[in-house]
């Protein structure tokens, strides 16, 4: 009994050297998969819908001499159709803002800025508004 327990030993110790002195030893188990969860959560909507909400307060209680701008990041918008050019040569859309009811009509900030750079705003979050009043133009609810 006593020779099977230090034939036993040695053994072990043989193999467990290996693997300590630099022997390649397999893995017991596979190695796990982690694979990461997206959500699908509006997450990444809100602050676009916040911004949208603030700039729209500031349309409407505006009344002064100050620009009123208008958010016009193409990111913010959804089911654009072009409807015509303006007067100065920018396409003309309709469209819907993500995540609000009602149909628009204006200018796409990404066109306007390579033409009319003073007439863009930048907005918090990287988005860009437009002054329509530096185009001449007039942004306009449909419905």
């Amino acid at each position: 009994m006593r020779k099977l327990l230090v034939t036993t030993s040695i053994l072990g110790m043989l193999s467990a050297s290996s693997a300590f002195a630099g022997g390649v030893v397999e893995p017991i188990m596979p190695p796990e998969e982690v694979h990461q969860k997206t959500s699908s959560s509006s997450g990444g909507i809100l602050i676009p819908l916040l911004l949208l909400v603030v700039v729209a307060a500031a349309i409407a209680s505006s009344g002064g001499d100050d620009p009123v701008v208008s958010p016009s990041d193409a990111r913010l918008k959804t089911g654009l159709r072009p409807v015509g050019v303006t007067h100065n040569g920018l396409s003309l859309y309709r469209y819907s803002y993500i995540g609000l009811d009602g149909e628009y009509e204006g200018v796409m900030a990404q066109d306007v800025v390579e033409r009319f750079p003073e007439a863009v705003a930048q907005l918090p979050g990287g988005y860009m508004a437009v002054d329509y009043a530096k185009l001449g133009l007039t942004f306009k609810t449909i419905h």
